[in-house]
Parts: C-alpha cells; structure tokens; sequence
C-alpha cells in the first residue's frame, strides 16, 4: 500500500486563496455600492413622505377639533343658550349687561373676535430633520451617484475578472 507523502500532494497556494478572497471582496464592494445608490435616495423619499403623513394627520386632528369647536357652538346657539347669545352679543354688538363693566372697549385692537375663540390650540406638527451618513449624502446629488455607480461596477468588474495566472 502507498502512503501519500503531503509534499506530492497538489496544495491550494497561499497567494492563490489571497486572490480569490480579494476577489470576493471587490466583487461584494462593488455590489453593495450599486445597490446603496439604488437604494438610499429611495430610502430618503419614504422619509420625507412619512413625515408629509405625520404632518397630514396632525393638520386633520386639527381639523377635526376645529369642527367639533365650531359644532358645538352651533349647537350651543340652536339650543338658545344664554351664556352663548350673551357672549355673541357682547362680541358682534358690543352690548355689554349693566351689571358688567366692560374690560376692552369694542373695537379695540385687543378685543377678541368671535372666530379666535372658536379656534382650537395649534398642535405641534413634526419637524423633518434626518440625520444622513456620508455615502447617502454621495448618493443623493446626480453627478456624485453616478460616480458611485461607476466606482461599483469598476469593483464588479475587478472581482469577476480570473486570476492571472503564473508562466
């Protein structure tokens, strides 16, 4: 029986395993800069369009309160309320009870108008503040995107190319 001696064995260089790892590597470099730039402005649209939601939802809750405002005062002056057509007449005519003293002159600047009351406390709406990195900020403008494009096939191109091979 013939013993195999390691040193007639074939054996996979060191300089040839390097390679192909440099390869993969250029390969999966290039790849992940060509799907970043496909993918990151992308990314940063959905941004912005999640925060166009946010903003929207917070406009309608205030939409809706400002129609529950109005609805209830509209129910208020249906229902002949005393406060209310008290409060009308003191905002719209100026007639003020005898037995109240008036606090602002009707007319004056700092007299408070009908419509002001009815109108509910602002919300605080969503400020669009995102935080980017460095490759998205590549990504995002035209000239520099197609750089990285460019950058990431020259890698692909790299990695499938074969290994040169010695004389």
């Amino acid at each position: 029986m013939e013993q195999l001696n390691p040193k007639s064995q074939p054996a996979l260089q060191t300089a040839d395993w390097a390679s192909e790892i440099s390869r993969w590597g250029f390969f999966a470099c290039g790849i992940v800069l060509v799907v970043a730039a496909a993918i990151l402005p992308l990314n940063a649209d959905l941004e912005w369009t999640r925060h166009q939601a946010d903003l929207a939802l917070v406009i309608e809750q205030e939409n809706i309160a400002r129609n529950e405002s109005y609805a209830g005062m509209v129910a208020a002056i249906e229902n002949q309320n005393p406060d209310t057509l008290r409060l009308l007449a003191q905002a719209n005519m100026g007639l003020i009870p005898a037995t109240h003293d008036a606090l602002l002159m009707p007319g004056q600047r700092a007299d408070p108008m009908m419509f002001e009351l009815l109108e509910p406390a602002a919300l605080e709406q969503p400020v669009f503040a995102p935080q980017y990195s460095r490759l998205e900020k590549l990504v995002m403008t035209p000239k520099s995107r197609l750089w990285v494009i460019a950058g990431g096939m020259l890698l692909v191109l790299i990695g499938i190319l074969p290994a040169a091979k010695p004389k």
